[in-house]
């Protein structure tokens, strides 16, 4: 109860009278919270089955530690230079977390008269556990979480001048609005209204869980000329509330779906039937948050592309090439540069070396074998098998299905897509989780069009 009343803070209590129309669906609800939910989708089609499907309810345990590997929460102190003092921030890192590696982030903002570690706290929003389970069962890319204080401080100013400085300066974020995610509840929501929507080129997901009604704009005035700019550059709003808010505020809530739903402006819309001011609500926000953001191995991000119909087979001469990724603009390459059956393919900037060198022949019916320079070994779809995430390797020379490709074309001049005769052609080499990264994994993905699934062909003396 002390919780539940350090986070609520006001007693505010809005009242509204609104005779809506909307389109929802009921799921399950989660044991662990006694609601149903109401959801609403108004977005551009996904290609995604999992994220088609959102916004939904979790399923039971979907909260629930220990079922993954855990990444790691940690209070982090800096310097502010709009406080002119040091504060606390909390930040998660994905299980496998790597310096090298370049990561996605959601900035996380908590409630009045409450603290940064709530974003964390299981009873709370548990976004760590959340973004383990997700990880763990492959639904999301790995996630940096920043949760800044939001305690006696200008927040747009902490924000942009202290939060975000730091912490794109201090771990390895992809700083641009693409990889950017805004998430609040309560109080925290209403800022993530306000400077989510207020700034566009910084953010492109944002997700207000049960926002104050009274610390951000009006509907008209966060999108502004029928919201043209949010339809133009927004990626993900997800907005949520529970029907028994305590503190009144899912009237407004509704409001500012039911005015995205009048003027046309992509969102989602998470009504939890029951729930009330507390992680009812917020956990399952962003449960679906994370998925609808940054789903694993899509890149609703800077990632180009978007083209799901495949182009034609395009016949490329025999003979030496080095095979470039697009997004990543790193070289196919045997890990290690070692020569032997199993050995992994990952990708590695430009050396010239014997393992990014690859020789391709024509086979017949629009099919090439790669050979590697390494030695007697087949660019391999591991066991041949037609599943999304399975493993690129060398394997002994033989020219069967596993190790038989399709060069095709793509919308973009002189970027090919590199098509499997194990999955038909309906699953491409990918740049896994769309990594500009040394030693990022390569693997079979579905087509989707996206530049981590186009490579270009270099000819290698």
């Amino acid at each position: 109860m002390l919780k539940r009343k350090l986070i609520l803070g006001l007693a505010t209590t809005i009242l509204f009278t609104q005779t809506i129309t909307m389109t929802n669906f009921t799921a399950l609800a989660s044991s662990t919270s006694n609601v149903n939910v109401a959801g609403y989708k108004s977005t551009k089609s996904a290609s995604n089955p999992v994220v088609a499907s959102l916004p939904t309810m979790p399923p039971a345990g979907y909260d629930k530690g220990g079922q993954y590997p855990a990444g790691r929460v940690q209070d982090v102190y800096y310097y502010s230079p709009v406080t002119k003092s040091t504060r606390k921030m909390v930040v998660y890192t994905p299980p496998g977390y790597n310096s090298a590696t370049k990561y996605p982030v959601i900035y996380a903002i908590h409630g009045v008269n409450s603290w940064p570690s709530t974003i964390f706290d299981s009873w709370c929003v548990g976004a760590s556990t959340l973004a383990d389970n997700l990880i763990g069962e492959g639904k999301i890319q790995p996630v940096i979480i920043v949760a800044m204080d939001n305690n006696n401080v200008d927040s747009h100013q902490e924000l942009f001048n202290a939060v975000m400085p730091y912490a794109e300066s201090h771990y390895p974020i992809i700083a641009d609005a693409d990889h950017r995610g805004l998430y609040g509840y309560s109080m925290g929501g209403g800022v993530t209204f306000a400077e989510g929507l207020g700034h566009l080129d910084t953010f492109h997901h944002i997700c207000p869980s049960s926002a104050t009604p009274f610390n951000h704009p009006s509907d008209a005035n966060m999108f502004p000329n029928n919201g043209a700019e949010a339809k133009q550059k927004l990626k993900t709003l997800l907005l949520s509330c529970g029907t028994s808010d305590w503190d009144g505020f899912y009237p407004p809530n509704l409001a500012t779906h039911n005015y995205c739903v009048a003027h046309g402006i992509p969102h989602y819309w998470l009504s939890v039937q029951g729930g009330g001011h507390d992680g009812s609500v917020w956990r399952p926000a962003m449960w679906n948050f994370l998925q609808l953001a940054f789903p694993a191995n899509q890149s609703p991000n800077n990632n180009g592309g978007n083209n799901t119909t495949m182009g034609s087979t395009v016949t490329l001469k025999d003979g030496w090439y080095y095979i470039k990724n697009v997004n990543a603009q790193k070289y196919l390459q045997v890990a290690d540069n070692i020569g032997k059956a199993g050995q992994n393919v990952e990708l590695r900037t430009g050396s010239k070396a014997n393992g990014q060198k690859w020789y391709l022949t024509n086979v017949g019916d629009g099919y090439v074998t790669l050979k590697s320079a390494l030695g007697d070994y087949m660019l391999d779809i591991s066991y041949g098998e037609n599943k999304d995430g399975t493993k690129i390797q060398i394997y002994n020379a033989y020219a069967g299905d596993a190790q038989r490709v399709s060069i095709k074309a793509s919308s973009t001049n002189g970027a090919y897509a590199i098509a499997t005769k194990s999955s038909d052609q309906t699953k491409v080499l990918d740049d896994s989780n769309a990594s500009t990264a040394d030693g990022t994994n390569v693997c079979q993905w579905s087509y989707n069009g996206n530049n981590n699934q186009l490579w270009t062909f270099e000819a290698a003396n």
